[in-house]
Order: structure tokens, then C-alpha cells, then sequence
């Protein structure tokens, strides 16, 4: 996916900070430290710290604090994608264009990598400088509550129970959704906001902005995932019996959704700031994606 320039310069400056720091807190050449650099260092579209970085824009934040929070995303990102792939879950040889941890590795020390990135981000995540002090303790208890037991986690949870089951809905597809995929991305829109000292009000509209954000790209991931060439296992959701937007849908219709759920999105960020534009050329840059 080719990013315009500012959005380019974005990632690449979070790219750096993001390498470097994955020498950082794994330095050593024991197995796991090597492991743990190895999952850090494959090539991402960088999503989650994007929209860290847009929303944080976007409620006028202007220095460089918005780079710990969007890696701590990352970082997470990364341990669920890691814990994904292995046998037990999703079973993906595949990821990012190269081998899955498990594959590189093995899956012990591909669960431990995990383990790892979950705990080390909430440390640097704890790093973050606030404009007010007790808004780095809601941060850490909303990041939590999205991608633990009530959210990311749940979601994966939800994934596994329903495939190759029948009798679902579009609600049961949603909930899974909402969930795994975008409870990390509400995590990320509030979390931008928050850095920004956004007010109240404003940081729980973020959330449910990146909700309906999240819900578009995973219907448009599900597009993706029955093209070829796109760095991961081509069509694997639909051989595996996972629930996915195009069992309950045609692709044209799936597309129509992802439109209509960003269209609602930039419409209720354009009732709380005034510019949205580089938030709108990502997203619509994402809607057509192939990768």
C-alpha cells in the first residue's frame, strides 16, 4: 500500500523509533531476545500508530510524545498477531511476507515472544507524558479493557467458537468484530485524542469513531484475504470455515458496508474538529487497499 507523502513521513519516522527500540528492550542473543526482534521487525502498513498519530493531530497535538503510545499499540498489535498464527488458533505459516514466529522459531518460544510484547508495552506505555497526570491511569485501564477479556482477547475467543459452526448472524459477525479487530483501533482513536488533552466528551466520540474505523477495515481485510499476492495465506479464512463478512454477503456488498461504516466515521469526526483531511485521505486510502 503506497502512503502519500506526509503519511509516509509519518511511518517512517515511527518505523525508526519503533526498530530502535526493539534493540532496545531485547538486546541480548538469547533465543527469546532474538525472537522478539524477528516479530517486531516485519514489515506493517502501521495502522494502529497512524491513527495515534492522526487523532493526536487531529485535537492539536504537535511535538513527538504521540511515538511510545503508537509502538506500545504496536507492540500489541504485533503479540496478537504472533499468538494468532500459531497451530492452536489460526495455524498460518505466513505473515507480513515472511515466515510466522513459530515458523522462524518455534511455538513455544512464539508464545513466550507474545507474552513478552503484551507485558513490555504496557511498561512503555507508562512512559507517556499526559497534560494531565491522571489521564496516563484511564489510558492504561482503557487499553486494557480493549484488548483484554472484554475486548481483543474476547473477540478472538468469539473467532474460534464460531468456525465452521452454522446459525450465525450478522450480529454474532459484528460482535466478533467490533471486538477483535476494532477494539485495538477504538484503543488507538481515543488513545491520540487523550494524548492531545482532548476533553472528555470529545476522547469517548474518538473511541467510537475508531469502532466503526475498525469494522471497515476488517470487512475490508476480508475482501483481501481472497487475493493473492497480498503477503498472507491467500483465501485461509475461507478454507478454515472462519466467519467472515463474505459468508453473510456478496463482495459488492461487503464493500458497500466498509463505505458506508467510513463515511459514518468522518462524519462524526467532522462534528468535533475542524480539519479531518489527512484522517479522510487515510481512510479512503484504506478502503481501497489490496494488501
Amino acid at each position: 500500500m503506497q502512503y502519500p507523502e506526509h503519511l509516509a513521513a509519518f511511518k517512517n519516522a515511527f518505523d525508526h523509533y519503533f526498530f530502535e527500540l526493539g534493540s532496545q528492550l531485547y538486546p541480548s542473543s538469547s533465543r527469546l531476545h532474538e525472537a522478539c526482534r524477528y516479530a517486531l521487525s516485519g514489515p506493517g502498513k502501521r495502522v494502529r500508530p497512524l491513527f495515534i498519530k492522526l487523532f493526536y493531530s487531529c485535537f492539536g497535538g504537535l511535538d513527538e510524545r504521540w511515538l511510545p503510545a503508537a509502538a506500545a499499540i504496536e507492540m500489541i498489535h504485533t503479540y496478537s498477531l504472533v499468538h494468532d498464527d500459531l497451530p492452536c488458533m489460526d495455524d498460518d505459516e505466513w505473515r507480513r511476507g515472511r515466515k510466522t514466529t513459530h515458523h522462524a522459531y518455534d511455538e513455544a518460544t512464539a508464545l513466550l515472544v507474545g507474552d513478552a510484547l503484551l507485558s513490555d508495552a504496557f511498561g512503555l506505555l507508562a512512559t507517556c507524558r499526559f497534560n494531565r497526570p491522571q489521564e496516563l491511569a484511564l489510558s492504561v485501564q482503557e487499553l486494557a479493557r480493549n484488548i483484554g477479556g472484554s475486548g481483543m482477547v474476547a473477540g478472538q475467543s468469539l473467532d474460534m467458537y464460531w468456525t465452521k459452526q452454522s446459525g450465525y448472524t450478522l450480529e454474532d459477525l459484528n460482535e466478533i468484530h467490533s471486538l477483535k479487530t476494532g477494539a485495538l483501533i477504538r484503543a488507538a482513536a481515543s488513545l491520540g485524542a487523550r494524548l492531545a488533552g482532548a476533553p472528555a466528551a470529545d476522547i469517548v466520540k474518538a473511541a467510537e469513531i475508531g469502532g466503526k474505523i475498525g469494522l471497515a477495515f476488517q470487512i475490508q481485510d476480508d475482501l483481501i484475504d481472497i487475493m493473492e499476492g497480498t503477503g498472507k495465506s491467500s483465501g485461509k479464512d475461507l478454507a478454515q470455515g472462519k466467519l467472515t463478512y463474505l459468508q453473510v454477503m456478496k463482495p459488492d456488498q461487503a464493500y458497500a458496508l466498509a463505505k458506508d461504516l467510513t463515511e459514518a466515521a468522518l462524519s462524526d469526526l467532522r462534528s468535533l474538529t475542524n480539519d479531518i483531511s489527512k484522517i479522510e485521505e487515510f481512510l479512503r486510502l484504506l478502503l481501497e487497499r489490496q494488501s
